[in-house]
This record gives structure tokens, sequence and C-alpha cells, in this order.
């Protein structure tokens, strides 16, 4: 049975599982439907606007139960995570405006703000409003344009995928720097000691 069917056959609440788990996807194919009369504009903005808010929150508060010891025994993995959860939080209200529209991002940011020091109401508050804006824009989007708006979707989601690999090629090549500096200056303290001893 395909995504279609499901969404077609089972309605407001296969769009909101769909919304928790698939996104974008799901809604633009309620959007047709809405096209087509088989589905209401104000229940379809709702249904994925309410699953995409309960997928919120569940990795928020997987964050806040797991995140601060999740790497207890790889103190560098520990130690990378906190950096990514301290830069996250010095701009929380906007990040969690806006991550749901970063592909790849929907489940690893909340979970990164719950482990952080982001307050519950503020992150339920902020993350509600982006989900009620993401679905009438996508939603919208996808009434309106159709399969036009999809491939300008899957355009933007290689776009932003291509951006992600860039980005974590250069952290991982500024690491493997920074260890191999770290490396040599270890090596040097190492052969001026043993050159000290031998005076």
């Amino acid at each position: 049975m395909t995504l279609e069917t499901l969404v077609a056959q089972y309605g407001y609440p296969a769009l909101f599982i769909g919304a928790i788990l698939e996104g974008e996807s799901v809604l633009l194919i309620a959007a047709l439907l809405v096209q087509q009369g088989l589905m209401d504009p104000k229940g379809m903005v709702l249904a994925s606007a309410m699953g995409a808010f309960v997928g919120d929150q569940f990795f928020f508060h997987l964050g806040r139960r797991k995140g601060p010891g999740l790497f207890r025994h790889r103190p560098t993995w520990q130690q990378k995570m906190n950096c990514a959860v301290a830069m996250l939080d010095r701009r929380r209200e906007v990040v969690v405006l806006f991550y749901r529209f970063i592909y790849g991002m929907r489940a690893i940011i909340p979970f990164l703000l719950g482990s952080g020091k982001c307050r519950v109401g503020t992150f339920a508050l902020l993350s509600f409003l982006s989900a009620i804006a993401w679905a009438v824009i996508i939603g919208s989007g996808g009434y309106l344009l159709g399969e036009a708006f999809q491939r300008i979707l899957e355009h933007g989601r290689y776009f932003q995928i291509g951006v992600l690999a860039l980005g974590a090629l250069v952290v991982i090549s500024v690491m493997m720097w920074h260890r191999r500096r770290k490396r040599k200056r270890t090596k040097g303290d190492r052969q001026d000691s043993k050159a000290g001893l031998s005076r």
C-alpha cells in the first residue's frame, strides 16, 4: 500500500501520523486531495501541524531524558555534543522557529535543544507556531502549485543535503587538522623533555 493510498483511505489520522514520520511528502499528498475536494483545507493544516508538533515534543523530551549523558562513556563525543547544544542554546528561539524547514534536522535539533537549557514551555509555544507556519506554507504551496511545488522542494532538499555534506566535510577536516597539530605538539614536548633529561 502506497503513501498516497494510506492518506486517501484513512484521511486525517493518516495525515497526523504521516506528519510525525514523513513530513512534506504526506502533506503534499493531502494538498492534492484538498484540490480534488476529498479533504478540508483547515483539517489538512490542523492534522499536519498537530502531527509535526507531537513529533517535536517527543524528540525534545527524549533529549531531556537521554541527552545529557548520552555519550558519557565517550568523553570526546560528549564534549562535541555539548558544544553543539551550547551553540543552539544561544539562538534557541530562531532555531525552534526555522529548523523544521531544514532537511534532516527535525529529530536532531529538538533532541539537542532538549539536552540543553531550552525551557519546556518556550519550546512548546515556538514549536507550535512553527508547526502551523510549516503546515500552511507547504500545504498552500502544494495546493496552488501541485507537482511543480514538489519539484521545487526536492531541488531545495538536494541543495540542503549538499550544504550539510560540505559543512560536515569542513568540520571533519578542521578536526583532523587540530588532531595532527596536537600530536605534533605532544611529540615535540616529549622530545624536548627527553633532551632536557639527557642534559
